[in-house]
């Protein structure tokens, strides 16, 4: 039986790049670092990153991801 309470990957991808400080230009970071970072498999990672980029939670720059506003007001609402 599945956990109600467990985060989906994207979700959890969200939280990982909050708490790594991933949250503008200067602190983005290179797929390698999220991997590392995560607890996601590569095609896990890429299917989260494609599901947050389309939601408009996460920005890529020559590369690099970081979050959005958006992306820092979901990770905020979770704490609240």
């Amino acid at each position: 039986m599945r956990d109600i309470y467990e985060l989906t990957p994207s979700m959890r991808l969200l939280l990982t790049m909050h708490n790594i400080s991933a949250v503008s230009t200067d602190s983005a970071k290179k797929i390698d670092d999220l991997r590392s970072f995560s607890d996601l498999q590569n095609d896990e990672l890429r299917e989260a990153l494609r599901e947050l980029l389309s939601h408009g939670y996460v920005v890529e720059r020559d590369g690099t991801y970081y979050l959005s506003s958006l992306g820092i007001s979901v990770v905020r609402s979770v704490y609240t």
